[in-house]
């Protein structure tokens, strides 16, 4: 050893030194790097130099290497340097146990949809952080993420995980799984869909929630499911939901398993297994007459919309009107209004289609596929259309629906519209919208075939 660089160690402590730098220069213990990070969040705070830090102890470059988490020393060691700090390790860890018990207390109550008591949300306040020097401010700022986006603040929780994303070390850690489960519920919230596909895909992220509880695997097939359902790959969207059920057994989360239910009866309906369908669908209204707990308005009415769009799909109008009046009863849901007009009209049920024209006029609908929807089926009902209006509607919605991939609107709205065309006998106009339909079922067709 260079005496002349380490005059000031004595020779007991410089042999001790030596034995400390031949330890195990790989990382394997996460505990370990984050008592390396603390260490040098002391002494950054304290202004100190490594060398102030080390001496006595090792020398200031295997600190470095500590702080960096390059080396995986003796805990005497992180104690010694701790210490000198003025910090008991001892009494940090009984803080970081309890800081990690409550966070993963608050992101399961999070996961089951649970609201936060006003302590509970101050306390997780507290220990969110910006400033990403340990695991635990990792953790502390993933689980403020999830409450963000359970409160409808998607676009705050999008701009913290921006923030998180360059820590994530992409291991079997939870740090990894907690990033992977809550960007994809962003990716959701922004409709994302083909995001959340393309990062399976190519990277197999679901291999690094193999360690995770079987209620998180669940939910991040569950998610799969429903990007790849609203991306029109209907038997990938049915694979995840079995996965997701397969994972799920024996658990009793009765919210969640209804979402399994309606999840895999909506694809089996888009898959034309209608049968199938509203057996998923009848396991649904026996879990929910059972189960007190999730009798809300709000999952009744989702329930019967999903079952009376089933019955649509069939053509079996009477019974998909008589669903949807259900499911608004249950709870006002202006999507559940718009089908239900268009079932009324498939039904040719003047009387109860311009009922709804009178209750739901088109200042009520501020989502723009509803309220074209509405200027379509009241052109369409009204029926004095000239083929200039008809090509003013045709002009404004195809292209929308084109753009926001709504290809199961245009497979219905296109036909329709190409005949009241061919009625007027305006031809070309006729075969620009079988055109529409067309393309739009080329588009299905791939994606469920890919």
């Amino acid at each position: 050893m260079n005496t002349g660089v380490y005059h000031h160690i004595r020779n007991k402590q410089t042999k001790y030194c030596d034995k400390i730098e031949r330890e195990v220069t790989i990382l394997t213990d996460q505990e370990a790097k984050n008592w390396g990070r603390l260490i040098k969040y002391h002494r950054q705070q304290q202004g100190l130099k490594q060398e102030d830090v080390s001496v006595g102890i090792c020398t200031p470059s295997y600190l470095s290497r500590i702080e960096n988490g390059v080396v995986i020393a003796e805990q005497k060691v992180y104690e010694m340097l701790l210490a000198s700090l003025g910090v008991d390790l001892a009494q940090e860890k009984e803080n970081l146990e309890m800081k990690h018990s409550f966070l993963e207390t608050i992101y399961a109550k999070l996961l089951s949809n649970e609201s936060l008591t006003e302590n509970e949300l101050t306390k997780l306040e507290s220990y969110h952080t910006e400033i990403f020097q340990q695991e635990i401010d990792l953790l502390a700022g993933l689980v403020y993420s999830r409450y963000l986006f359970s409160i409808d603040s998607s676009k705050k929780a999008r701009e913290l995980l921006l923030k998180i994303e360059p820590f994530i070390t992409w291991h079997q850690d939870r740090i990894t799984q907690m990033y992977i489960a809550i960007t994809t519920n962003v990716h959701l919230a922004f409709m994302e869909f083909q995001q959340i596909i393309l990062r399976e895909e190519q990277e197999h992220v679901s291999n690094y929630m193999n360690s995770a509880n079987h209620f998180e695997q669940a939910n991040y097939f569950y998610h799969l499911a429903f990007a790849h359902h609203r991306y029109y790959s209907f038997q990938q969207a049915l694979d995840y939901i079995n996965s997701a059920t397969q994972v799920f057994t024996h658990q009793f989360k009765p919210l969640f398993q209804l979402k399994l239910y309606s999840m895999k009866g909506v694809i089996l309906n888009d898959l034309y297994r209608f049968q199938e369908a509203l057996i998923e669908f009848e396991a649904g209204q026996d879990l929910l007459r059972n189960v007190e707990t999730i009798q809300t308005p709000r999952q009744w009415s989702s329930l019967y919309n999903n079952i009376a769009y089933c019955y649509e799909c069939q053509g079996s109008f009477k019974e998909a009107m008589s669903y949807y009046e259900q499911a608004n009863n249950f709870g006002e849901d202006l999507h559940t209004v718009i089908n239900w007009m268009r079932a009324s009209y498939q039904e040719r049920d003047e009387e109860t289609l311009n009922q709804l024209f009178i209750e739901y006029p088109k200042d009520r609908f501020n989502v723009t596929h509803h309220h074209y929807q509405l200027l379509l089926l009241k052109c369409a009902s009204e029926g004095n259309f000239t083929i200039t209006k008809l090509k003013d509607l045709e002009e404004l919605v195809f292209p929308y629906f084109k753009q926001q991939e709504y290809y199961s609107l245009t497979l219905y709205y296109a036909p329709l519209w190409a005949g009241f065309y061919e009625k007027l006998h305006a031809h070309k106009q006729a075969n620009i919208c079988l055109k529409h339909a067309f393309v739009a079922s080329e588009k299905v067709r791939q994606r469920m075939s890919s």
